[in-house]
């Protein structure tokens, strides 16, 4: 009894807390200081604000942990609490005093979504993208309606737990339908079975539900996507929250929403969706088939190494922000694998599907933007890779070698760790390492190829590697694909259950944090200026040269190679045929 109201009294000074810091900041949003600031700064500070606030909300609505397991046993019909401990349902562990979930059979892990701090913790985000490794939206969801529906049967005088759920099921539905509606409700069926439940139970009921119906019928974006435009680099360092609230916000996704840079233009962004690789017919350079304004070749260019990574950075933001941290889960099975070294990458192949059976109860789409993140980083490696062979002079090819190096330098230190791992692998070819123009480089250029070996590492060494300190948490970044799919792939492996049966929560919970970083580098932008012509450039020459065959380029060019053993014999026979005369 002593332990539990202690930690009743430490929730409680956490939630004093941070509300004391939520009025400070308002405080301050009020003072002459602020002044400065935009509208549009001010109400997407309050918004955040707001965002935080709604983590309180949802915890309010929770219920004793010892009520969970009835819970869970519950039906539709019959909802009697009593306090319980069943191991079978949900698996604690203690250390100082502080209970965590260990583990739980599908049911006790869908019942803990209605557990008092299951918010604060960061549970119900957690749950969002790792349950569908034990049930599927279909069992999710008739979950949620039953505990509704066992609520609502003694009408509109609910007791204070039965109330707790009813608050809760709607909180989880609202949740779940804002964050993932792109991932779980493209099937029509189900949207039809949460429609016909908010119609007839929710909406006579709750004035919620037209919310709900709402939230389903409008698709799926980023909560920030219409408010933020600028960088993260634009928020002010002299106003911060507390630490305490930092934390909070943390633990449960909270859009960052900074102000539009005035420097970009409000018309529709330059797509990406064009640049994917597109059928190459042919391999060689005649073939290619390039347009007037498309046969400039790159080494020729005069745009600076900056400004072309600038644009690089703004397209790999543009197909990044579609994504989705689901995406990222069993991609063993879509076919990702750590990558092998090999002469040429040829992107327009499919990516082979592994054998067996997925981990997952439910597969997605095959077409994921996971796959499309790939493919779309394959596309700028092979183009790097091609630029540089098709280069006429060895003179022309280190300095293309220079500028590569520059733009991925650029990248890695603007946190578009995306952009420099495709410069690094462009850069690492076979081919294009055994090119002589590599003796051309200064030595301090070639420093910088070690760094972005060194940046490699350092992405391969930890999966959250990326998320350290708070001014990191505030800077635009964009990870690696590849990378962070493999870490997610060596928390993917071993065994889920334990031999009860029961989930590993420690293990999805390790899954979860990792590709929630997804979102939390998707909530802060670049404030760079979009360039048309240059992205439109940059888009046909990634389009022609994705494809192309780097052997077959680098076979048209003499600056790709050594002279020839034959010439170099006759150069030293006519040398020492001169030496000799001049002794004779």
């Amino acid at each position: 009894m002593l332990s539990k109201l202690k930690s009743q009294l430490e929730e409680l000074c956490s939630k004093v807390t941070f509300l004391d810091c939520v009025k400070k900041y308002l405080e301050v949003l009020l003072t002459a200081e602020c002044q400065h600031f935009s509208e549009d700064v001010l109400l997407c500070r309050l918004l955040e604000i707001l965002s935080c606030l709604q983590v309180l909300s949802v915890d309010r609505w929770g219920l004793e942990v010892s009520l969970l397991p009835s819970l869970a046993v519950s039906g539709r019909d019959s909802c009697e609490l009593q306090s319980s401990d069943n191991p079978s349902a949900l698996s604690f562990s203690v250390s100082k005093g502080k209970s965590t979930l260990q583990a739980g059979s599908p049911i006790g892990l869908m019942a803990y979504l209605y557990a008092r701090n299951a918010a604060v913790e960061g549970y119900i985000q957690q749950f969002l993208y790792t349950y569908r490794f034990f049930c599927t939206p279909e069992q999710f969801l008739q979950f949620i309606m039953e505990k509704f529906s066992c609520a609502t049967r003694g009408g509109p005088n609910m007791s204070g737990d039965m109330e707790k759920i009813f608050h809760r099921s709607l909180d989880l539905l609202q949740l779940w339908v804002t964050d993932c509606r792109s991932v779980d409700f493209r099937q029509r069926s189900l949207v039809e079975t949460v429609e016909n439940f908010l119609n007839t139970e929710v909406v006579p009921a709750y004035s919620q539900g037209e919310a709900l119906l709402h939230a389903l019928h409008t698709c799926h974006t980023s909560s920030t996507d219409t408010q933020r435009k600028g960088s993260s680099t634009g928020l002010d360092e002299d106003v911060c929250l507390h630490s305490s609230l930092e934390d909070l916000c943390r633990k449960w996704r909270i859009p960052r929403l900074v102000e539009s840079s005035a420097s970009t233009p409000k018309q529709k962004a330059f797509s990406i969706s064009a640049a994917l690789p597109m059928p190459c017919h042919g391999s060689v350079m005649s073939s290619l088939c390039l347009q007037s304004e498309e046969q400039v070749p790159f080494s020729q260019n005069e745009y600076s190494a900056q400004h072309i990574a600038q644009q690089l950075t703004l397209l790999q933001q543009e197909i990044f922000q579609g994504c989705h941290p689901v995406h990222f889960l069993n991609s063993r099975i879509q076919g990702v694998r750590d990558k092998v070294l090999s002469p040429n990458k040829n992107v327009s192949q499919p990516i082979p599907a592994a054998g067996g059976r997925g981990v997952l109860v439910q597969e997605g789409a095959a077409d994921t933007f996971l796959q499309r993140l790939l493919t779309h980083a394959d596309s700028v490696t092979n183009w790097i890779s091609a630029e540089i062979v098709i280069c006429d002079s060895v003179k022309s090819q280190a300095a293309l070698l220079t500028k590569y190096l520059w733009i991925g330098k650029h990248c890695y230190k603007w946190r578009n760790f995306a952009t420099a791992m495709q410069v690094l692998g462009a850069l690492e070819n076979v081919i294009v390492r055994q090119l002589p123009a590599w003796k051309h480089l200064t030595s301090k250029v070639l420093e910088i190829l070690e760094e972005l070996r060194a940046v490699q590492v350092f992405l391969k060494s930890d999966d959250l590697c990326l998320m350290g300190g708070q001014r990191t948490q505030r800077t635009p970044t964009l990870p690696s694909a590849h990378i962070l799919a493999m870490h997610v792939q060596q928390l993917e492996i071993g065994a889920f259950t334990l031999t009860t049966g029961a989930y590993k929560w420690n293990k999805l919970r390790s899954i979860a944090k990792v590709v929630s970083q997804v979102h939390a580098f998707q909530e802060t932008l670049y404030p760079y200026k979009p360039d048309r012509d240059l992205q439109a450039y940059l888009h046909s020459r990634i389009t022609r040269l994705a494809n192309s065959d780097i052997h077959l380029l680098a076979a048209d060019s003499d600056a790709n190679f050594q002279q020839s053993s034959e010439r170099q014999t006759r150069r030293i026979h006519n040398t020492l045929k001169r030496v000799k005369a001049t002794f004779q």
